[in-house]
C-alpha cells in the first residue's frame, strides 16, 4: 500500500477523478441553482427593544455584545429556535465534488477496476449524483426551518389578536 503524502502525490492518484468528479459537480450545481451562488449567511437573530437602553452608545453596546453571543450560541427565550446558515454556494459545491472523485475512485480501486473510462463516467455521476443529494437535504431543511418560522410568527399573531380582542371586550 502506497502511503501519499504530498500534494502532487494526490494528483497523480486522484487527478482525474476529482477532475471530473468537478465536471459533474458543476453540472448540477448549474442544473439545481441555474447560475453561480456566492457564499451566503442567514441569521435568525431578533433582539427585544424593550430591553435596551435609552443611552445609545450603550445600546450600541448592548447590540453588539447581545449578537456576538448570539453568534456563539447562547441564546435567551426569545432566541432558543433561531439558527446561523452558513452555505458556501459553489465553493462548497466543489468540495463536495472533490470528495465524491475520492470516493468513487476509491470504490472502483476496491473493486480492482483500473479503466480510465470507468473512472470518468464513475466520478461524473458521483459529483452529479452527491451534489443532487446534499442540495435536496440542504433545500429541505431549510424549508423546514422557514415554515417553522412561519408557523411560530402566525401563532404570535394570532395570540396579539386574540389579547387585543379580549381587551377591547373588557374594556
Amino acid at each position: 500500500m502506497e502511503q501519499i503524502s504530498t500534494v502532487s502525490e494526490f494528483m497523480h492518484w486522484f487527478g482525474l477523478p476529482v477532475a471530473m468528479s468537478l465536471i459533474g459537480g458543476l453540472i448540477g450545481h448549474f442544473v439545481k441553482n441555474g447560475i453561480i451562488e456566492l457564499p451566503k449567511v442567514v441569521i435568525e437573530y431578533t433582539e427585544d427593544p424593550e430591553t435596551m437602553s435609552s443611552n445609545w452608545a450603550l445600546r450600541v453596546l448592548q447590540r453588539t455584545g447581545r449578537f456576538l453571543l448570539f453568534l456563539l450560541g447562547y441564546r435567551n427565550e426569545r432566541n432558543a429556535s433561531a439558527k446561523v446558515f452558513f452555505d458556501l454556494g459553489i465553493l462548497g459545491d466543489l468540495l463536495i465534488a472533490i470528495g465524491t472523485g475520492i470516493l468513487a475512485k476509491t470504490a472502483l480501486a476496491m473493486a480492482n477496476t483500473d479503466s480510465p473510462y470507468a473512472v470518468i463516467s464513475s466520478s461524473l455521476l458521483a459529483g452529479y449524483a452527491g451534489l443532487s443529494y446534499l442540495k435536496a437535504k440542504q433545500d429541505k431543511e431549510i424549508a423546514s426551518t422557514v415554515i417553522e418560522s412561519l408557523e411560530a410568527e402566525e401563532e404570535g399573531a394570532g395570540r396579539t389578536s386574540r389579547k387585543a380582542e379580549q381587551s377591547r371586550l373588557t374594556g
